[in-house]
């Protein structure tokens, strides 16, 4: 934007601003009080206008006359725009980091929700909470593979496998991305499991994918900020092999706790609304469909450990203690 630009729009939301708890005002009138010519009026204020009205500070109403006008509907929406005007004057920038592609939970410091991508993933939000049917700026086809398991110790509790994505910091089925090089959706789910689950290699022989259906979900990305349109082609695996190795990022989660809202991992929420909408679409449901491996799994102590850290934490202690309580015996 050149500095004349700069300034003469500077100059229409100063105008603007005075217009609070005033008579509504035209655009004539308002390119008149900025200093404008009347041809640069009918070209700058209505640009102007247009755009800060998309923040709600504008009240539309009609004149006397029979002409369109605007107020601005607080004193508060008048110091923004007035914020607005010195920000322009001062040529400087409000959001920042635009670069950064990772979209925080609330509570918010300044420096996150001034973040250009964080502040996008509030606005799109409200757009979409605003408009079910929001036009999604992006599209993204995503693959995600269905692991469930029973675990020895645990009955017949069915358990589903969820991996964590850092960027989008929640914990969602194995999968991601389809990419160009992948060739169709089954061969990015292969190569997903085979990136995400240690030392897995598929084998036809020994390993099924069964394709599922395909969901479509619309909601804001947790990595870019933007209303995307997601189509999750949903597969299934069933193996032969006799343990499924995990990474450190993974996790299984019991059924009764796949879609409650409030269940947390440490601090981080579950994406499976994919996997919600197919619960629905299902023959009996995720219930009904088979397990991936034969045999109820071990868990590693790894996974004890991980699963429930302040039990290990008191096992361990107690076994320290009860070591260190046998010492004078044996001297």
């Amino acid at each position: 934007m050149t500095e004349v630009a700069r300034t003469q729009t500077a100059a229409v939301l100063e105008c603007l601003a005075q217009q609070s708890g005033a008579v509504p005002v035209t655009v004539e009138e308002l390119g008149h009080g900025a200093g404008l010519a009347p041809d640069e009026a009918n070209r700058v204020v209505p640009v102007v206008l247009a755009l800060v009205g998309a923040f709600g500070v504008l009240r539309e109403e009609v004149t006397q006359d029979g002409a369109p006008a605007v107020a601005v509907i607080s004193s508060q929406a008048a110091y923004f725009l007035r914020s607005l005007a010195a920000y322009l004057r001062g040529d400087q920038a409000i959001l920042d980091n635009w670069e950064r592609a990772v979209i925080e939970g609330g509570p918010y410091t300044g420096g996150q929700v001034l973040a250009g991508p964080q502040f996008l993933h509030l606005v799109e939000s409200r757009r979409l909470a605003l408009d079910a049917d929001a036009v999604p700026l992006r599209e993204v086809d995503v693959v995600q593979v269905v692991v469930k398991v029973r675990h020895r110790g645990r009955g017949t509790r069915d358990q589903y496998l969820l991996q964590y994505d850092e960027r989008a910091r929640q914990y969602q089925l194995p999968g991601g991305h389809v990419r160009s090089s992948d060739g169709n959706r089954r061969a990015a789910a292969v190569r997903e499991l085979e990136e995400e689950l240690t030392g897995y290699v598929h084998r036809p022989d020994r390993d099924v994918l069964t394709e599922l259906g395909t969901i479509e979900a619309v909601q804001p990305s947790r990595t870019f900020g933007a209303v995307t349109a997601y189509r999750v082609a949903l597969f299934h695996l069933k193996t032969d092999a006799e343990r499924l190795l995990l990474g450190p990022g993974a996790r299984w989660v019991a059924a009764e706790r796949l879609f409650d809202p409030d269940f947390r991992i440490g601090h981080a929420t579950l994406n499976v609304t994919a996997l919600s909408r197919l619960d629905g679409t299902l023959p009996g449901g995720l219930r009904g469909l088979p397990l991936s491996v034969p045999e109820p799994l071990t868990r590693t102590v790894r996974e004890l450990i991980r699963e429930r850290p302040w039990e290990a934490a008191g096992l361990a202690v107690g076994v320290i203690g009860l070591a260190v309580s046998l010492i004078p015996l044996f001297l």
